[in-house]
């Protein structure tokens, strides 16, 4: 083990810097040694010594507050071999100590109650110290939200204002374009107009599912079911991107109370990444299965494309973050926020050119019911 490593263990009970910790440990041990070479060259009277080891209760004192109990203890121990020596008589034996000689005894214990109460302040006060810094991240972190959700009603509100008259006008464009699609001759310019408005309104979708998520409607479903029927949805487009699909779904997966569509959105959200992640094709793999012991479904769904880095994955949740040209950074936040809202956890793992595993939990607690059958 390192010195820092065995320095930073023992003085670790104290949240001062190591430096200051050493600096004070050491003047403490340079005293004792000091203290000791006087002692032996008979400088001072006994009276005076007594008058010191009073002084020492002001050492173990700093040592255990600055540097924590354990060097309190060997400062206190350091002090009672002192006070041993200046007290008691060399050569004499327990039986031949006169109760003028027993004094050494309440300095000994005055020396270790020191340690001990010094360090029982010391560590409320550190812990009290913990408790405020934490209460101020809690009140920083609940002020942030606070302007972040009035920054979202805002934008909500400006994003519903902005797709109705983007509703209107590709609704107008649909119109001119059947009139005078002949006449015209400009199918093409009208066909990139729809698709651009399309675009524009499918990103405001996302962005108003995101800042105002539905709630729930919750039903009594087979989470096999809904896996079933994501894959079936994504068929076509998986096969046109020569992507094959495995289900191994658990036979023995009881019903869970959720809701249908909104799982089936986040299912689609992952295969639809999956699909873009293996431009040359690949396999998405998904397995179901059932802890009776946490009372959980567990759902991995596992891809054969890219991968990511380790950073990458690491913000693939966060709002507005994509990787793709065309993205909105929307849709894992927005299937994170429905697997929350169903009281589950989804968590990703990647590694660069081994592909993508997405691991999704969803508890039953005691809202479910056997299902009998139900797989894929």
């Amino acid at each position: 083990m390192q010195p820092r490593t065995l320095a930073e263990k023992f003085f670790s009970e104290r949240s001062f810097s190591l430096s200051l910790k050493l600096t004070v440990f050491i003047i403490a041990l340079l005293s004792y040694a000091m203290l000791y070479i006087t002692f032996s060259g008979g400088y001072l009277s006994t009276q005076e010594w007594r008058l010191i080891l009073y002084f020492l209760y002001m050492i173990i004192f700093a040592a255990t507050f600055l540097c924590g109990f354990m060097p309190g203890i060997v400062i206190a121990v350091l002090s009672s071999i002192l006070a041993s020596s200046i007290l008691v008589p060399q050569g004499l034996t327990l039986e031949q100590l006169s109760v003028a000689d027993l004094e050494i005894y309440p300095f000994v214990a005055m020396y270790f109650i020191i340690v001990i109460t010094v360090n029982w302040f010391r560590e409320n006060i550190e812990r009290l110290k913990e408790q405020l810094v934490e209460n101020e991240r809690l009140h920083q972190q609940a002020r942030h939200m606070e302007k972040l959700m009035l920054a979202g009603e805002i934008a909500a509100g400006i994003a519903h204002e902005v797709r109705n008259p983007l509703t209107v006008v590709q609704g107008y464009i649909q119109l001119i374009s059947a009139k005078c699609k002949k006449q015209c001759n400009s199918e093409q310019s009208f066909s990139l107009l729809l698709d651009e408005l399309k675009r524009a309104n499918d990103i405001i979708s996302d962005f108003l599912r995101f800042s105002r998520p539905d709630q729930p409607q919750k039903n009594q479903v087979n989470p096999n079911e809904v896996i079933e029927s994501s894959a079936s949805l994504i068929y076509g487009e998986a096969m046109r991107h020569n992507v094959r699909i495995f289900l191994y779904p658990d036979a023995n997966m009881p019903t869970v109370l959720l809701d249908k569509d909104q799982l089936i959105q986040v299912f689609l959200n992952l295969f639809h990444n999956a699909i873009q992640a293996m431009p040359q094709g690949g396999t998405i793999t998904v397995y179901t299965g059932y802890d009776k012991h946490l009372d959980l479904v567990t759902i991995k769904v596992i891809d054969s494309g890219t991968g990511m880095d380790a950073q990458t994955a690491q913000r693939l949740f966060s709002p507005f973050y994509t990787t793709k040209e065309n993205g909105t950074g929307l849709g894992l936040s927005i299937s994170q926020s429905i697997i929350h809202a169903h009281g589950g956890e989804i968590k990703v793992e990647s590694t660069p050119g081994q592909g993508t595993e997405f691991f999704i939990t969803l508890p039953l607690h005691n809202l479910t019911e056997q299902h009998s059958g139900g797989t894929l």
